[in-house]
């Protein structure tokens, strides 16, 4: 959720902003203070109180990145920054939204074949598990999941090179496998050296240059 200015209360109480229905979460646990210079956590006298980055806190300044603990829920604080629309290689926007209560589901259910089923979990396994690692920086990596990565200045994630500076290259789920889609028509966008004139499927292990930058798509 995107924080507004002033005060949101955290709690499992009715009139919380943001509702967490838990016996380890106290009706008004802490309130999160947007203010115009600096966001403020402060716990409300909770019963398990507010852990900020593992350690028990009253009041903390947060800064983007900090973990915060509610009871049995946890959050994460992110700015409004460019690269702070990733978690740990995750696109923000693309997570699902947090709902307090659950939505029903079908009673009924279907059989699948072993092979089906074998086809599908290698499916999936390609949508959660496969990212872009960086090649200068393997700590650094993205999940394209089944949505789109885009590259460039005007892209989600920033690659150096000339030409760079508008949306040049993404990589998208076309229901069976991540391609990437070269989208800048003076941009070099190469896969293991072969220059892409226009979208090419990805393997495990391949080499991904866009203008100046590299990756390598891999699997965990």
């Amino acid at each position: 959720m995107e924080l507004e200015p002033g005060e949101t209360i955290i709690g499992r109480g009715e009139d919380a902003q943001v509702i967490f229905p838990n016996v380890s979460v106290s009706r008004h646990h802490c309130l999160i203070s947007v203010g115009t210079q600096r966001i403020v956590l402060e716990d409300m006298d909770s019963a398990n109180g507010t852990l900020l980055n593992g350690k028990s806190v009253m009041q903390e300044e947060l800064q983007s990145g900090d973990e915060i603990q509610v009871g049995k829920f946890h959050m994460v604080y992110l700015a409004d920054r460019k690269e702070d629309l990733f978690y740990r290689g995750r696109y923000v926007k693309y997570l699902a939204k947090y709902e307090p209560v659950a939505t029903g589901s079908e009673d009924s259910t279907f059989a699948m074949s072993k092979a089906a089923m074998t086809a599908m979990a290698n499916q999936n396994a390609l949508v959660e598990d496969a990212r872009l690692v960086l090649a200068t920086n393997p700590r650094r990596f993205w999940f394209p999941e089944d949505r789109k990565l885009t590259f460039g200045g005007r892209g989600m994630i920033d690659v150096q090179g000339w030409w760079t500076w508008g949306e040049c290259a993404e990589v998208s789920w076309n229901g069976s496998r991540h391609v990437i889609v070269k989208r800048g028509w003076m941009t070099t966008v190469k896969v293991n050296d072969a220059t892409v004139k226009t979208e090419r499927p990805l393997k495990e292990g391949d080499s991904v240059t866009i203008g100046m930058t590299r990756f390598q798509y891999v699997l965990r």
